[in-house]
């Protein structure tokens, strides 16, 4: 046996180690909320978009490697994200959309550190319209342009190497947005996750994620509960025969599952979202996604569209070759397989 498969007993010791100690959180995250939820129903925020900021793949962390570093802008457009229906509020209460469009711009960055740390940042601002609770008897307006939550996050990869891997992802946001505004929570948020990623013969892409994210303070809005829940996604990318450009149609698949706390749900969304990736050139790579929500939740908007740009420049030993297939979402080439640990 190789020294290299000695280790693998002790990266997946290191894995359960991780998931052993996120249920510990869990459990003393929900004894934490064992109190009734607060009633300031617009400090929540409506979308939850995940995508990794600092390069261009799927909407969530799917492992895609990075080199170096990398920085990301991004455009995004959504159609009624939350829709309350009438009695929401009480009997009486009419039908509302406390936010019917929303706007986003997302500046990102990612840094790698070594061949299996990533460390990234995003800050979002957005032009909105709505409602807000006026249905709810609260006639102050929807504030038209906002700040959203600062999120940082980080993933490290527990076993694998560029091809095929098993990472684990740590996701925080801080309550440093519009928190009355329906754009950002009433405290701090953090999810753990786990991703895998595998690349199949013809560079297509696999990947899937699970995970938990916990309020530090639940919401009430209406009849429903914004609080913990657990969330899952499953991508894959297949390259398009476009030579000598190179691209890939992307798919996913993005559901949560919401807390409950006494009468109160919380929302479970379901999205789906088809896109195209480009590589551009060797250090840029653009993306187009369109989404829709496949159920009436919180989180699920009816229409969703996204524009992002990635510039990720490569090591000197590990430039890309332009006639090779594209690193992301596509993966790594042979030159880049040899190289892995």
């Amino acid at each position: 046996m190789s020294e290299r498969d000695a280790t693998r007993p002790g990266r997946w010791g290191r894995l359960a180690r991780v998931v052993g100690g996120a249920a510990v959180a869990v459990t003393a995250g929900r004894a934490a909320h064992a109190d009734m939820p607060r009633d300031t129903p617009a400090a929540v925020e409506v979308d939850r978009d995940a995508s990794p900021p600092g390069r261009v793949g799927f909407g969530f962390d799917g492992g895609e490697p990075l080199d170096a570093w990398g920085v990301s802008i991004a455009a995004g457009w959504i159609e009624r994200p939350i829709q309350l229906g009438a009695g929401s509020f009480g009997g009486g209460s009419p039908a509302s959309r406390p936010v019917r469009r929303r706007e986003t711009l997302a500046l990102g960055g990612a840094l790698a550190i070594g061949d299996g740390i990533v460390v990234d940042a995003q800050l979002r601002a957005s032009h909105q319209i709505g409602d807000r609770l006026m249905a709810g008897g609260d006639p102050d307006r929807l504030a038209r342009y906002v700040f959203q939550d600062l999120r940082l996050g980080g993933r490290i990869r527990v076993a694998g190497d560029r091809s095929r891997a098993a990472l684990v992802r740590v996701d925080l946001t801080l309550p440093s947005g519009d928190a009355a505004q329906l754009a950002g929570d009433a405290g701090w948020t953090a999810a753990w996750s786990l991703i895998g990623r595998a690349t199949l013969p013809r560079d297509v892409v696999l990947a899937a994620c699970t995970g938990i994210r916990l309020h530090g303070t639940e919401v009430a809005v209406g009849d429903h509960l914004i609080g913990d829940a657990l969330f899952a996604a499953l991508g894959g990318a297949v390259p398009l025969p476009l030579d000598p450009l190179r691209a890939s149609l992307t798919g996913e698949l993005l559901g949560a599952l919401g807390d409950h706390v006494g009468s109160l749900a919380g929302p479970s969304p379901l999205e789906a979202r088809l896109g195209v990736v480009v590589q551009a050139l060797p250090e840029l790579a653009i993306g187009a996604h369109a989404g829709f929500g496949l159920d009436d939740q919180i989180g699920a908007p009816r229409l969703r569209a996204l524009l992002e740009l990635a510039y990720t420049p490569h090591p000197a030993g590990r430039a890309a070759d332009p006639a090779a297939p594209a690193d992301e979402p596509g993966e790594a080439d042979d030159d880049d397989l040899d190289q892995a640990p």
